[in-house]
């Protein structure tokens, strides 16, 4: 396990970069990539930054995010950071390329990180990617003005869900506070990132509501999105939102699962809980990972036999 400082130093001995994070982007995927991607062009820096997926309209917003490339043409670089990506799948399509064309620095905070840089930075105590990386600036003292901390801010208020989950711990508030300071419009990233909804998405979450399933004396909540409902809503599915926590925020509900339909007989499971469940678990029986409380994989085949098995899983651990 590398620290900061070892961040700081390859930050400051080399000129060439190379940044990059998971398929499915969220805030903190978008935050920490264009957080870290201002600073180093502020500090003159040569920085490519890339995705191979679609920008969520939602995120279209942060700063820098036009300059995202979503193909790779070979070139070297001295650093290529990957962020917020435990597993080397999930960067993609190009990553296997990428990645092989310099020196891999990856930093995260998820528990299940398979250590596959060069150099790992995995703090899984971090509210998001987005702390971590304001620690690596403001201990280096590297540049940090109005557009890499809204960028920063973006990413911590996306894993926190607006501060209200557990991750948020009094070091992350004082980061916050920090950001702050550069005069950020944080009301308007909240509504942004948390609250505002098109029309299309409001339909969507309906058609999904409708088809709520409970288990196990209704501490088990399900609910599904199939490629029909994307199309009726006219909704991408980068921008269907984090439906899952319309499971989980019910009441009596301890674990939320979210099947979404990917391709026939290839399914997306996101998980989350509440309060003891640790969703992780099973997400990594499944060959995927994340947090104590929010979690995802993939799975093969039917809609059925996906959800026979997960509520398996799940039930064994209930209290």
């Amino acid at each position: 396990m590398n620290n900061i400082q070892d961040i700081i130093d390859l930050i400051n001995s080399n000129n060439n970069f190379a940044i990059v994070s998971h398929t499915s982007p969220d805030g903190d995927c978008m935050g920490s990539m264009l957080g870290l991607y201002n600073s180093l062009v502020s500090y003159s820096k040569c920085v490519d930054v890339y995705l191979d997926d679609e920008i969520p309209k939602r995120l279209s917003f942060i700063p820098g995010a036009p300059n995202i490339l979503n193909s790779f043409s070979p070139k070297e670089y001295d650093i290529i950071f990957a962020l917020d990506c435990g597993d080397i799948k999930r960067l993609g399509s190009f990553s296997e390329s990428l990645l092989a064309s310099g020196k891999v620095v990856n930093i995260d905070h998820h528990l299940s990180n398979d250590m596959y840089g060069d150099v790992n930075l995995v703090i899984p105590d971090m509210s998001s990617v987005g702390e971590i990386i304001y620690n690596i600036l403001a201990e280096g003292n590297l540049p940090i003005n109005e557009k890499v901390a809204m960028c920063l801010y973006v990413s911590i208020l996306s894993d926190t869900g607006g501060f209200k989950y557990s991750n948020t711990k009094p070091s992350t508030l004082i980061t916050v506070s920090k950001l702050l300071e550069f005069n950020i419009d944080h009301s308007k990233i909240y509504t942004k990132l948390l609250s505002e909804k098109t029309k299309e998405q409001v339909i969507l979450s309906s058609l999904v509501s409708s088809n709520l399933e409970l288990y196990f004396n209704e501490k088990v909540a399900l609910l599904y999105v199939t490629q029909d409902m994307l199309t009726k809503s006219n909704v991408n599915e980068n921008d269907s939102g984090d439906l899952v926590n319309i499971a989980r925020d019910i009441d009596t509900v301890e674990v939320g699962i979210l099947i979404k339909e990917k391709h026939p007989e290839l399914y997306k499971i996101s998980l989350r809980s509440k309060d003891y469940f640790d969703v992780r678990c099973v997400a990594e029986t499944f060959g995927g990972g994340g947090h104590t409380k929010a979690a995802g994989c993939a799975i093969n085949g039917t809609f059925e036999e996906i959800k026979a098995k997960l509520l398996a899983e799940i039930k064994g651990n209930l209290l």
